[in-house]
């Protein structure tokens, strides 16, 4: 996604963390139950409100089909899972308890039984151990088509069952009673307790969903929610308007009474919407504004890195990219440093591997680990990627002048931002191809559909992680995993990433990532990364408590305001 902010003086959530949360053996374990800041200690503004933005509108707030970040930042606040990530009082990423209020695992930790707290639906019906239940059943369903249902794959039987070779009693979920589900894997997962609290694994009510049919998650009444707000209006293309959840079990730690998220797609649109304040927080990664928010003093700013990372991929089935070197010069004639420099103006890292620096294994920085940056090594051998292109070209029976080559981008977006990216990519790869790059400008949905239809030759977007492991960047890529329309399978690299999934020795697991990293980015040049994001939070001063995890979303639980004029 997807969809989904570590301030920079901050600690990640290490995978050792994670696993402490839980402990060893039959007995259960809660999270510490600390809050970020304590509201009653300071004097709240009467009214309690705050007014948000989101880029784009969600395509849909389904959780087993939503796949971007923006239905990642409308449901991280209207609907809870098994746990939540938070941040504790030092600021580190924590496993929280939410609709589970204890947990314990064996002790080879394939089976996970998670014990309900008494919370309820926003129609004041009780959430149930059956809610969860069938919420990823139904992901995994093949009928649903979820593109995130390689998530769950850990589960015993849920690939055979999304592959339509086992049936949905055989998976490893399994409802006890109204208050205990229990998971069982195939084998011991290290990021387990990690996916407890992502989207795909929210509850789900089977009579709402049926009751909706096809419209569920397209209006905000086709839905029910059962976390600290509810979405009461979805204006779309407009805005969509929350208010306070009073079912929440946890409603007495939500101050806000209302929360408006505008869309608003024009990056300027957003700058001068904070500057005016119509919007009390924005993500700024120009200088001039940086520099203009900071200089104006009223403001809050986190400087942080996103485990996220933009990149290009191609369409393998179109006469040009599924040759392998057509598509190793197109990435080899990016000119990452750059790229950094001219468009990000130094608010970037340029990327020559898959996983960004931010993710973990072990505790440590998968980065540091692996020591291989595969696309700087691969340039370092192959300087030339117009020879490369020309090579290529050859080999597919094409006129060997790039110049007499048709190649399209696909951008995704049609600001001035992505325009001035896009021309940018025009000129770079005429310097360094030969090529006239043709650009179509459509909205970030439109291109979704049309890269899913393989309509398309190249395009480009960001993939922020979902949880604390490079599998998350990994397992995108694995033979059925549907979420980036490519073409491309290799069963090679399969097997490296299933390796990866079946030990948690962070030796052999990292192994298993440095060998499926050269096949991604070098050998089949699947995609071509460009930059690391770094990003600039600014928040109006008397915007209090929001919580930007690294591995979610914007979370507004806890917000409050204080001081507003």
């Amino acid at each position: 996604m997807k969809t989904k902010r570590l301030m920079a003086t901050l600690l990640t959530l290490s995978l050792t963390a994670s696993i402490a949360l839980v402990g060893c053996g039959k007995k259960p374990v809660a999270a510490p139950e600390t809050k970020p800041g304590d509201a009653s200690a300071v004097k709240m503004d009467k009214s309690q409100f705050l007014n948000g933005y989101l880029q784009a509108e969600p395509k849909s707030l389904d959780p087993s089909i939503a796949t971007d970040k923006y239905s990642t930042e409308t449901l991280v606040n209207c609907m809870e899972g098994l746990t939540r990530i938070e941040q504790d009082k030092d600021g580190k990423d924590v496993i929280k308890p939410a609709g589970a209020e204890k947990w314990e695992t064996n002790a080879d930790k394939t089976v996970w039984t998670f014990h309900l707290r008494d919370f309820k639906w926003s129609d004041g019906k009780a959430v149930t151990a059956q809610d969860f239940e069938f919420a990823i059943k139904r992901a995994l369903d093949p009928k649903t088509a979820s593109t995130y249902a390689f998530i769950l794959f850990p589960l015993k039987n849920a690939k055979a069952y999304n592959s339509k070779k086992a049936k949905a009693e055989e998976v490893g979920i399994k409802a006890i009673d109204a208050k205990t589900v229990q998971f069982t894997l195939d084998k011991a997962c290290p990021y387990f307790l990690d996916l407890t609290y992502f989207k795909v694994m929210y509850p789900q009510r089977e009579d709402i969903v049926k009751a909706s049919g096809e419209k569920f998650g397209t209006e905000a009444n086709t839905m029910i929610y059962n976390g600290p707000f509810i979405l009461k209006n979805w204006a779309h293309q407009s805005k969509m308007e929350f208010e306070k959840n009073p079912n929440y079990w946890d409603k007495d730690s939500v101050k806000l009474d209302k929360l408006t998220l505008s869309i608003l797609k024009d990056e300027a649109a957003r700058m001068n919407s904070l500057s005016s304040g119509v919007i009390d927080y924005v993500l700024a990664d120009k200088t001039e504004w940086v520099e203009r928010f900071k200089a104006s003093n009223k403001f809050d700013v986190s400087t942080f890195n996103e485990p996220s990372e933009s990149y290009t991929y191609f369409n393998q089935k179109n006469k040009y990219f599924k040759n392998a070197k057509i598509r190793q010069a197109f990435s080899l004639a990016i000119d990452r440093e750059q790229l950094v420099k001219v468009i990000y103006k130094g608010l970037a890292q340029p990327a020559y591997g898959w996983c960004p620096p931010t993710l973990q294994i072990g505790g440590k920085d998968y980065r540091e680990k692996v020591a291989l940056e595969p696309v700087k090594e691969f340039k370092a051998a192959n300087p030339d990627a117009k020879k490369l292109l020309i090579e290529g070209l050859k080999e597919i029976g094409e006129n060997p002048d790039p110049a007499k080559a048709t190649f399209s981008y696909l951008e995704a977006g049609t600001d001035a931002k992505h325009r001035e990216t896009a021309e940018y990519n025009q000129e770079m790869y005429k310097k360094n191809l030969g090529i006239d790059l043709k650009v179509e400008y459509v909205d970030w949905a439109i291109a979704q559909k049309r890269s899913d239809a393989f309509d398309y030759q190249m395009t480009g977007v960001a993939w922020t992680g979902d949880y604390n492991d490079p599998n998350t960047f990994f397992d995108l890529f694995m033979t059925g995993a549907n979420q980036i329309a490519t073409g491309w399978s290799n069963p090679k690299y399969d097997n490296l990433i299933k390796e990866a999934a079946n030990t948690i020795e962070p030796e052999k697991r990292t192994a298993s990532f440095k060998q499926a990293e050269k096949i991604l980015l070098v050998d089949d040049a699947v995609i071509a990364p460009s930059v690391y994001r770094v990003k600039n939070n600014f928040r109006a001063k008397y915007v209090k408590n929001v919580m930007s995890p690294l591995f979610g979303a914007n979370d507004f639980k806890y917000t409050y305001t204080e001081g507003r004029k």
